[in-house]
């Protein structure tokens, strides 16, 4: 015991512990030795325990799109495992010895009391955590760019390597067809053909040059009798082979008397033989063409996804850079993500850091395709909005569910299994976002999620860098006192029973004015001397005005409640905006208020009244 004690001391954790308390711990922790390579915990599991290393090396690993990414290595001396109890989750990382090592094993419980006895432990814990959160993310990041390059090159390698094996397949095939085309044409040389019959084939050779660019779409069955026809009339005229003849032929379609080619059936052979050489090979340049362009258009894509040789700053075409993401992602997302474009009529451009911009369009395409599992559509829309552009990326997928919305862009969270995904796809891209002085917001419901970002015209127009707040159309004064004239029942969605915050003082202020207050608030069962219901569906009288205190991003559910339960009105709190939830209010005939205060309203509104 004595030895653990003064081990103890020495960790910055417990070194300004008490003795007693000291002595206590020492009581409570249990020893753990571990072989070399075993695993402590798994990367998922629940976190129960806290641990100190006495002896040996624990190595600290994330599972990141299948690769085991090492995060750290721990030494005599230091805590691991504290974040899980921390935050109450699961094992963000696995633990695997190096080397054969010895730890102490602390509870959740035990840690817990220790943090709330020690100031020295929660300061000394407030650091660890913080220096570990700043390393992680840090290691991660790297880790995620590299997947996320890994997966892009993937998908660029995949969608070059069709057209690659074409313009390939086409230059094979073509070294066999330019032999037999000089051959042809030997033949023809040997025959004292006129001027107006040399003048017939070179007519007939436009021709077969322009139906190889622009092969006629014929139907199946009717070419297949063509097929069959040829094929008799080539046998009996003694041609060698006929099966391969006749399908180029049929292609072609071409009929030589009317034409004009008037030759003898001998030489008519050659000119047959002739004019599918000339076919084959044209068809084959053409389709190397087409290869080579592909390929082409795949390289600029990929140039102007990652802005290369330009500045970090510059003007952006943002339809381009939308499209320029699907062509990143085409290999990911042709097998069944239909993918429908309602951009804005005119072009759009805007100052911006163009690559990363991009990886903010990367990282929600991809999730939404994740989401879908590979079969849904996905639409993109685009408008300008004075000095402001709005990009939505919806998609018809399972939805993301209410009591995580507030989570996604949190750095670390992640609803994937486990090594699949970092949770940084998100968290970078509100991050991008943020940089560029605009906003990002998610709303969700089985069957529709859609992420809408707001950006500056102009690099820099936002104040500060932080999110604008949006002009939205709001009602007029005369209307504002019209709508608290007439309302009498208020239906509180989110009302609080803390009394120092706005979702109770609003609502009480309300009740004093004499409006009949309504709460709903599922994990309440009264407040302000009412019973609470956990939705609107379950209020059982009539609702003139539905307040709302939700985050943005919730506030549509409550909206389309709004509508069912036939309320007027629909009020969201000061620093509540979510114009996709206002459009469908609007449109069922609901007055909408957003990021208004009710008490400051009808104080202003009602200044005689005493407050």
């Amino acid at each position: 015991m004595l030895g653990i004690n003064d081990f103890l001391k020495k960790v910055p954790l417990f070194s300004g512990l008490p003795e007693h308390d000291l002595n206590t711990l020492c009581a409570m922790v249990e020893e753990v030795h571990l072989e070399m390579g075993e695993f402590l915990f798994h990367e998922g599991d629940a976190g129960e325990q806290a641990y100190v290393i006495q002896d040996g090396q624990i190595e600290i690993l994330k599972n990141s799109g299948g690769r085991e990414v090492l995060l750290a290595l721990r030494q005599r001396g230091e805590v691991i495992g504290e974040m899980a109890l921390l935050d109450a989750a699961p094992r963000f990382a696995s633990a695997r010895a190096r080397t054969d090592s010895q730890l102490l094993s602390i509870s959740h419980v035990h840690l817990g009391q220790l943090l709330d006895t020690s100031p020295s432990a929660a300061r000394a814990m407030l650091y660890t955590v913080t220096a570990r959160l700043r390393s992680t993310e840090i290691v991660l990041r790297q880790s995620e760019k590299m997947a996320q390059l890994g997966t892009l090159t993937a998908g660029i390698a995949h969608e070059l390597n069709n057209p690659a094996a074409a313009v390939q397949r086409g230059a094979d095939q073509l070294r066999q067809a330019i032999p037999e085309l000089l051959l042809a044409h030997a033949g023809l040389q040997h025959e004292a053909l006129s001027a107006s019959q040399w003048a017939s084939l070179s007519a007939l050779e436009q021709e077969t040059r322009r139906r190889a660019a622009a092969p006629l779409d014929s139907d199946p069955l009717e070419r297949s009798d063509r097929e069959a026809e040829l094929e008799d009339w080539l046998v009996s005229q003694g041609v060698d082979a006929p099966w391969e003849l006749a399908p180029v032929l049929a292609n072609l379609e071409l009929n030589l008397a009317e034409l004009g080619v008037d030759i003898d059936p001998r030489v008519q052979v050659l000119v047959l033989r002739w004019l599918a050489a000339n076919f084959t090979i044209f068809s084959l340049i053409e389709e190397m063409s087409q290869g080579a362009g592909r390929i082409g258009e795949i390289v600029k894509a990929l140039k102007v996804y990652v802005y290369l040789d330009q500045a970090p700053v510059q003007p952006v075409d943002l339809h381009e850079g939308l499209d320029n993401t699907l062509v990143m992602l085409r290999s990911k997302l042709k097998s069944g993500v239909r993918v429908r474009r309602e951009y804005d009529p005119a072009p759009i451009r805007i100052q911006a850091y163009g690559s990363e911009l991009n990886q903010v369009w990367t990282n929600i395409i991809d999730n939404a395709a994740d989401a879908m599992d590979g079969r849904g559509e996905i639409i993109l829309r685009t408008k300008r909005d004075q000095d402001w552009v709005e990009v939505e990326i919806e998609d018809n997928g399972p939805g993301i569910p209410e009591a995580i919305v507030e989570k996604i862009f949190s750095p670390f969270f992640t609803t994937k299994p486990v090594g699949k995904g970092t949770g940084l796809g998100l968290n970078t891209s509100y991050n991008i976002v943020q940089k560029h002085g605009g906003e990002i917001k998610v709303y969700s419901r089985p069957g529709k999620t859609v992420f809408q970002v707001r950006l500056p015209v102009k690099l820099g127009a936002a104040q500060g860098g932080e999110n604008p707040l949006v002009a939205i159309p709001q009602p007029s004064d005369e209307q504002l006192k019209e709508i608290l004239m007439k309302a009498r029942v208020i239906a509180v969605v989110g009302i609080s029973a803390q009394e120092d915050t706005p979702a109770h003082t609003v609502p009480a202020y309300l009740q004093r004015k004499g409006y009949r207050i309504i709460p709903v608030n599922p994990n309440l069962k009264h407040v302000l001397g009412e019973k609470a219901y956990p939705d609107l569906l379950a209020v059982p009288e009539p609702v003139d005005v539905v307040q709302i205190f939700r985050r943005s991003e919730a506030v549509l559910p409550v909206v389309e409640q709004a509508i069912q339960i036939g309320a007027h009105v629909v009020w969201m709190q000061e620093g509540i905006i979510n114009e996709i939830a206002a459009e469908a209010g609007r449109e069922a005939g609901l007055q909408v208020v957003m990021n208004t205060c009710m008490r400051t309203t009808h104080r202003r509104l009602f200044p005689q009244e005493k407050t």
